[in-house]
């Protein structure tokens, strides 16, 4: 699934400086989480905080205990689900 608006990194005085978030986005326990790395080739790996995947092929492949490495460059992202801020307990 990917969402309609680009991301783009801006430097602390607010300048573009060019680099585009991946639209990718994957859901998880926390909610809908955005990839964390830059635009990448269709073949690439996604990934988020414990968990990588790809959409190549159409037919995603999981695969969890995915450490972040050097090119995963963007912060979490995180989107809840229609307002339900935490899991039921």
């Amino acid at each position: 699934m990917t969402d309609d608006e680009l991301a783009v990194v801006l430097s602390e005085a607010g300048q573009d400086v060019s680099a585009l978030r991946c639209l990718e986005l994957t859901r998880t326990d926390r909610g809908w989480e955005r990839c964390h790395r830059d635009e990448h080739t269709q073949d690439a790996q996604h990934h988020v905080r414990d968990r990588s995947w790809s959409t190549a092929g159409n037919t995603p492949r999981l695969r969890l205990g995915q450490p972040c490495t050097q090119a995963c460059t963007w912060p979490d992202q995180v989107m809840k689900y229609r307002g339900r801020l935490t899991r039921p307990t």
